[in-house]
């Protein structure tokens, strides 16, 4: 198309400029508008991951706090349950022990020691052997006398603390026990492994 006058050339150029121009201005629009998308991106992800992060570190603080409490609460309620178990268990023996002290007075302690000498005379008869009992047992030393005849050599012992006694054939390699002691502690055992009292291990 030709242009005659300086008027139409104006109007080409003015025409063409703003045609230009706002294909400038939209390709600077589009290019901020992408700009501005990709750093609102870009930050709200670097906020999301901030937000995240600070989230999982307070999350793990609170966790850990909770356990502490909770190991807390274990140590303090294992504590507790220990000193209950210990209280209960000291009553229960110390109630056996009364009974026990009771039974070495009574003539039911001199009547089983009787029976008990008198079968082991009986199984090992015409044996020379060593009895150990306790040194505050008043009882044994006349019933062994009494049933042993002089084949008994009597030991007196301040480990036995309950009664009852020990029997040895030392050439035989035969020993016997019948200490309350013994069998005292042999019932602690069986206590403990079944009253549901104390962790077994």
């Amino acid at each position: 198309m030709a242009y005659y006058n300086e008027e139409q050339l104006y109007r080409y150029f003015d025409k063409t400029i703003k045609r230009e121009v706002e294909k400038k201005i939209k390709e600077l629009t589009d290019e901020i508008e992408y700009l501005h998308a990709k750093d609102m991106k870009k930050i709200t992800e670097d906020l999301e991951q901030k937000r995240d992060s600070e989230l999982n570190k307070k999350l793990r603080e609170l966790h850990l706090s909770y356990q502490d409490k909770i190991n807390q609460i274990g140590i303090d309620y294992d504590a507790k349950l220990l000193k209950e178990r210990t209280f209960m268990t000291n009553i229960v023996f110390n109630a056996v022990l009364d009974q026990i002290y009771q039974f070495i007075t009574s003539s039911g302690y001199e009547d089983l020691m009787t029976k008990k000498l008198s079968e082991i005379a009986k199984k090992y008869p015409n044996q020379s052997c060593v009895i150990t009992i306790s040194d505050r047992d008043t009882h044994l030393p006349k019933i062994i006398e009494e049933v042993m005849k002089s084949r008994a050599k009597i030991i007196e012992s301040p480990d036995l603390h309950l009664g009852g006694f020990e029997f040895l054939l030392q050439d035989e390699g035969i020993e016997i026990d019948e200490t309350i002691d013994t069998k005292l502690i042999a019932q602690k055992e069986w206590f403990y492994k079944n009253s549901k009292l104390f962790i077994r291990k």
